[in-house]
């Protein structure tokens, strides 16, 4: 039996240093990479897309399939790196984000009611002291007796 998501061996190349060298020539006419940097950029990218390949899997399999969605992969990007896969809809994760907000919204509602009880709290005791000032002077003896 297979698993999900079966390593590939380490030899094989996802690329090829021509590949490498042409996306230079396209971002950068006239340069040229030297072959230790050539075989550095090769090793980087393979490890990196290897870990994307393997984390995407692990969210596949957590999710209780056995195939691995754009979804799994876009949600790995996203959540890791902060990458966006160009040509899809983040709607999954955007999905999620909209859900914590409204989560949050939710739960500031419920404070503040807690939050207006104690100023209604606040206002009572300013207005009892007040009106016994008002009263003659003896509302100010009784209240810096207690403090």
């Amino acid at each position: 039996a297979t698993s999900l998501c079966a390593s590939r061996p380490m030899s094989s190349r996802i690329f090829e240093p021509k590949q490498l060298q042409d996306l230079v020539n396209q971002t950068h006419p006239g340069e040229k990479l030297e072959p230790a940097v050539e075989m550095l950029l090769m090793e980087v990218a393979g490890e990196f897309l290897d870990e994307v390949a393997r984390r995407s899997c692990e969210l596949a399999k957590h999710r209780g399939s056995k195939k691995l969605d754009i979804q799994d992969v876009q949600l790995h990007l996203e959540k890791t790196w902060n990458m966006k896969i160009p040509g899809f809809c983040g709607t999954s994760v955007r999905r999620r984000h909209h859900l914590l907000d409204m989560t949050r919204k939710r739960l500031n509602v419920s404070k503040k009611p807690k939050e207006k009880s104690r100023k209604r709290g606040r206002q009572k005791i300013d207005e009892k002291t007040s009106s016994d000032a008002k009263a003659g002077g003896k509302g100010e003896g009784t209240s810096t007796s207690k403090r």
